[in-house]
C-alpha cells in the first residue's frame, strides 16, 4: 500500500520509479540502475534498512546517489543510525501525501540531514547492538530451522522405510492367488508397521449376502462373527468419501464409535481408526473395511497415510485376484470350446468334402449327360455307315467303281466320327482329372481347340446354336507344354467372347515354322478404347467402373496374359468397330 502511493505521487511529479520487495534485490536494482535518489525501508525482511544502506554505501557506482530512510521508526536513536549508515535523510511513515513530493524535491536539490556534534559514536554502538541483536536472531532461527530439518530427515527416513517396505510387499503378493494368503500378508505388514494391538479386516462375502471378519489372534488371523449388510457401522463405512480415513477425535465424535465398542473393534482407551475398502470397478461401492487400535500414541497424519495405501493394496490385490481367477475360469471355458470349434471345424470340412464330391457327382453327371448326347449323332454314324460298309463288304462280286468311292466315302465317315468321339472323349478325361493335362506333352494346338470347343458346348459354357467359324491354317501347331495351360487359355477367351454376347464368332490360326498365331473375333457388343489399355492388368474385377456403353474386357485376359508370358508368347487386344478381335502369339522354337 505505501509502495502503491508512493509510486502514485511520485509517477505524478514526473518521476520514474522503480521497486524492490527485500534488501539484496534492491542493491541488485540499484547497481544496475544507478538511481538518482533511493527511498530505503527500514523494516525489510532479510537484510534491514540499516544493513542495506552500509551495503549500497560500499558500491562504488553509487556515489552520487542519494539514500533517503523511509520508515515509521522516529525514535531519535534511530533517525542517527540511519545517517551513521550511509543514509542521507530520513523520512517518517505515515507520509504526509501533500509535503513528500516537496520532502524528496528537497532532498534532490541538495538537503542533506546531519548528525549533531559527538553523536556519532553513540549511533554506531546502538547500530552495532542491533547488527548483534539481528545476527542472534538469525543464529536462533538458523538453529531452530536446523533442528526441524533433522526431526524432517528423521521423518524422511522413517517413510522412506515404510513405503520400501509397501512397495516389497506389493510385489512379493502380485503373482498370489489365494485371497485369504493376500489378507494375511498384508494385514500382518499392516500390524507390525504401525504396532497395532488389534486388527479387524472385514469383506463382503462372495455371496453378497453379508460381510465376513478376520482378526489378529497370537501370530495368526481367524475368522470373526460376521455382520448383516444392514448393520449401522456399514452404513458410516460408507458414507465416507473416497480415500478417508475416520481416526482420533473424528472418530470418537461419531456413532461409529459406540457401534466398534459393541463389536470388540477397538479398546474405549485407545486409539483407533476405521478405513473404508471400496470397489474400483462398481462406482466406489463398499467391499469392506479396516479397524485397528492401539493403547500407545495418537495416529501421525503419516501413519494414517499409510494405512489407507495398505487398504488399498489389500483392496486392489484381492480384486486383481477375483479378476485373474475368473479369466482362468474363462481361458478353460474358451479351450474346451475352441476343441469343440476344432472338431465341429473338422466335421464341416468333412462335410464340406462330402458335399464337394456330391457337387462333383452332380456336375460330372450333368457333363456325362450332355456328353452322352453329344456322342449320339458320331455313334449313329458309325452304326449307319458300318451297316452300309458291311453290305458292300458282304458282296461275292468286287465292288464296282461306284461302289468303291462310297466305301471310302463311309470310311471318312467314320473316321470323322471317330475322331469326334476320340476328341470328345480326350477333353472329358482331362476334365475329370483322369487324363495328363498337368504334365508337359507334345500337343497337336488344333487338336486341342476342336476338343475344347466340342466340350464347352457338351458343358453349355458356349452355346450349341452359336455360329462358330474354323479356319485353322497355321502349318505347324505341334508344340511341347502344359495341356491344362492352353485349355485355360482358350476358355478365357470364349469368356471374353462371351461377355459380348455376339451372333457370331470367328476362330483363325496362320503362321510359318517359327510362330503360331491365334485370332479370336466375335461380334458382340464393342468395348470403349479407354478400357483396352487396362485390358490385360490384374484384379479387373475389383473395379466396379462400368464403361457408359458396350462392355468391359474380360476378366480373364490377364490369366491370359500371364500363361503366355511363360510360354514366352504374346496376347493382345486390338481395337474394332463392333465386338473385339483377340491376337495369341507363340514361339513354336
Amino acid at each position: 500500500m505505501n509502495w502503491r502511493l508512493v509510486q502514485r505521487l511520485l509517477s505524478q511529479a514526473g518521476y520514474e520509479m522503480h521497486w524492490a520487495d527485500n534488501g539484496l534485490k534492491g542493491c541488485e536494482a540499484a547497481a544496475a540502475l544507478k538511481p538518482a535518489l533511493i527511498l530505503l525501508d527500514i523494516n525489510l525482511p532479510g537484510l534491514s534498512g540499516f544493513e542495506v544502506a552500509t551495503k549500497l554505501r560500499q558500491i562504488g557506482a553509487l556515489d552520487a546517489t542519494l539514500i533517503v530512510a523511509l520508515t515509521a521508526k522516529t525514535m531519535r536513536s534511530d533517525r542517527e543510525t540511519a545517517l551513521v549508515t550511509g543514509c542521507d535523510g530520513f523520512i517518517s511513515k505515515p507520509i504526509d501525501p501533500f509535503l513528500f513530493v516537496g520532502q524528496v524535491e528537497a532532498y534532490l536539490g541538495g538537503h542533506r540531514d546531519r548528525l549533531e556534534g559527538g553523536r556519532e559514536g553513540a549511533a554506531l554502538r546502538h547500530f552495532s547492538q542491533q547488527v548483534v541483536d539481528h545476527l542472534e536472531t538469525q543464529l536462533r532461527e538458523s538453529l531452530e530451522s536446523n533442528r526441524k530439518l533433522l526431526e524432517a530427515q528423521v521423518e524422511l527416513e522413517q517413510r522412506s522405510r515404510h513405503l520400501s517396505r509397501l512397495l516389497a510387499l506389493s510385489k512379493d503378493i502380485i503373482p498370489i492367488r489365494d485371497k485369504g494368503e493376500i489378507q494375511f500378508r498384508v494385514l500382518d505388514q499392516l500390524h507390525q508397521e504401525l504396532h497395532l494391538d488389534q486388527l479387524r479386516s472385514y469383506r463382503l462375502h462372495e455371496s453378497g449376502a453379508y460381510f465376513q471378519g478376520l482378526g489378529k489372534a497370537g501370530t495368526g488371523f481367524e475368522e470373526t462373527e460376521v455382520l448383516p449388510l444392514d448393520h449401522r457401522l456399514l452404513a458410516w463405512a460408507g458414507s465416507l468419501p473416497a480415500g478417508g480415513v475416520l481416526a482420533g477425535a473424528d472418530l470418537r465424535q461419531s456413532p461409529a464409535w459406540e457401534q466398534g465398542i459393541d463389536l470388540s473393534l477397538w479398546d474405549p482407551r485407545a486409539q483407533a481408526l476405521l478405513l473404508p475398502l471400496r470397489s474400483r470397478s462398481e462406482e466406489g461401492q463398499l467391499q469392506g473395511f479396516l479397524a485397528a487400535d492401539r493403547l500407545g500414541p495418537a495416529f501421525q497424519p503419516f501413519e494414517i497415510e499409510l494405512a489407507a495405501l495398505y487398504a488399498g493394496i489389500l483392496q486392489v490385490s484381492l480384486e486383481n485376484a477375483e479378476l485373474i481367477a475368473h479369466l482362468d475360469q474363462t481361458s478353460q471355458a474358451l479351450g474346451t470350446s475352441y476343441k469343440g470349434m476344432e472338431s465341429t471345424y473338422e466335421a464341416l470340412k468333412e462335410a464340406q468334402r462330402a458335399l464337394g464330391a456330391q457337387n462333383q457327382k452332380t456336375a460330372l453327371g450333368s457333363l456325362f449327360m450332355n456328353m452322352a448326347q453329344r456322342l449320339q449323332i458320331p455313334v449313329r454314324t458309325l452304326q449307319e455307315e458300318s451297316v452300309l460298309l458291311s453290305a458292300f463288304m458282304d458282296r461275292s462280286n468286287v465292288p464296282a467303281p461306284v461302289d468303291r468311292e462310297e466305301c471310302h466315302r463311309s470310311m471318312d465317315q467314320i473316321r470323322g466320327a471317330i475322331s469326334q468321339v476320340d476328341r470328345l472323349v480326350r477333353a472329358l478325361l482331362r476334365r475329370t482329372g483322369q487324363g495328363e493335362a498337368t504334365s508337359p506333352e507334345w500337343i497337336h494346338l488344333h487338336d486341342l481347340l476342336r476338343q475344347e470347343l466340342d466340350l464347352m458346348v457338351a458343358e453349355g459354357s458356349l452355346p450349341g446354336d452359336l455360329p462358330v467359324a474354323l479356319n485353322l491354317q497355321a502349318s505347324r501347331d505341334l508344340l511341347f507344354g502344359v495341356y491344362s495351360d492352353f485349355a485355360e487359355v482358350f476358355g478365357h477367351l470364349i469368356a471374353h467372347v462371351m461377355e459380348g454376347q455376339p451372333e457370331h464368332v470367328s476362330i483363325r490360326t496362320w503362321g510359318g515354322h517359327s510362330h503360331f498365331r491365334l485370332e479370336v473375333e466375335d461380334d458382340g457388343a464393342p468395348i470403349e478404347a479407354s478400357l483396352l489399355d487396362g485390358a490385360f492388368e490384374p484384379f479387373l474385377d475389383l473395379r466396379p467402373v462400368l464403361p457408359k456403353e458396350g462392355r468391359r474386357p474380360g476378366i480373364g485376359l490377364a490369366a491370359c496374359a500371364q500363361l503366355m508370358n511363360a510360354y514366352g508368347g504374346s496376347v493382345q487386344i486390338l481395337p474394332a468397330e463392333r465386338g473385339s478381335l483377340v491376337r495369341l502369339g507363340l514361339p513354336m522354337e
